[in-house]
């Protein structure tokens, strides 16, 4: 079974990164952005554009950059999805 995990608070990124599977995704949220310019995703890593665009941020390119329409196909690509607020 696939999990999406939605991080939005980057002081929460080791934990769920130790409970990241190989076949999981992690999508960075709000917060938890400025992440995609530090460190480079070990599993299919994603970033909600518009939280990095409103925080005047890019990520360092090994990351996917979603927008909402993309943040919903994702919840459907996973057959789950948990959320580390």
């Amino acid at each position: 079974m696939t999990t999406l995990y939605i991080l939005n608070n980057p002081d929460l990124f080791q934990q769920c990164s130790a409970v990241l599977d190989e076949n999981d995704g992690l999508l960075l949220i709000e917060n938890a952005v400025v992440l995609a310019q530090q460190l480079e995703p070990k599993t299919a890593g994603f970033v909600l554009e518009e939280d990095l665009v409103a925080r005047g941020l890019d990520s360092n390119g090994s990351w996917g950059n979603k927008d909402y329409d993309g943040f919903v196909a994702l919840t459907l690509e996973y057959d789950k999805t948990v959320s580390w607020l």
